[in-house]
């Protein structure tokens, strides 16, 4: 079973996979967590839902550190070669579910970047899947990887 976890920005996608992990303890997975610096958002860092590691992601550009190293943009964002393999690392070891992703984007759906070859993996291996995601993107995921009547949608608001 794929589980859709739509909403909007800051509508408590990830709070519900990370609440929805805690009560269950079973599978794995990583939640993407805001981080900011003195109060000001610059971005996202990845968290492992079983050891609480965290690993930046994603930093707005104005805000970079110098040893940033760059895997690719989107918009207004740079996302992290150090944080990609870590997230990517974590998914690819998973063998049972569920497996809980926060969340699945553009980069995946548009340009088949970030997540997208370990998402089409972990479909394919048929486990079970909590994916969070924005309300516009549903359909994407759906005409993307064959999902039409293969999913639950939960809605959050």
């Amino acid at each position: 079973m794929i589980t859709l976890v739509s909403g909007d920005i800051d509508s408590g996608k990830t709070r519900y996979l990370k609440d929805l992990y805690k009560k269950d303890q079973k599978g794995d997975g990583i939640i993407s967590i805001k981080y900011y610096e003195a109060d000001r958002f610059i971005g996202y860092d990845l968290v492992h839902l079983t050891s609480g590691k965290q690993k930046a992601f994603i930093r707005l550009k104005t805000d970079l550190s110098d040893d940033w190293k760059e895997a690719y943009v989107l918009g207004r964002f740079s996302f992290s070669k150090q944080g990609l393999a870590f997230g990517q690392k974590i998914l690819s070891e998973i063998t049972s579910g569920p497996v809980y992703i926060d969340e699945i984007g553009p980069v995946e759906l548009w340009y088949k970047k970030g997540f997208y070859e370990i998402l089409e993996k972990l479909i394919k291996k048929d486990l079970e899947l909590f994916l969070s995601l924005r309300p516009s993107l549903i359909d994407d995921i759906h005409d993307e990887f064959g999902l039409s009547g293969k999913t639950k949608i939960i809605k959050l608001k």
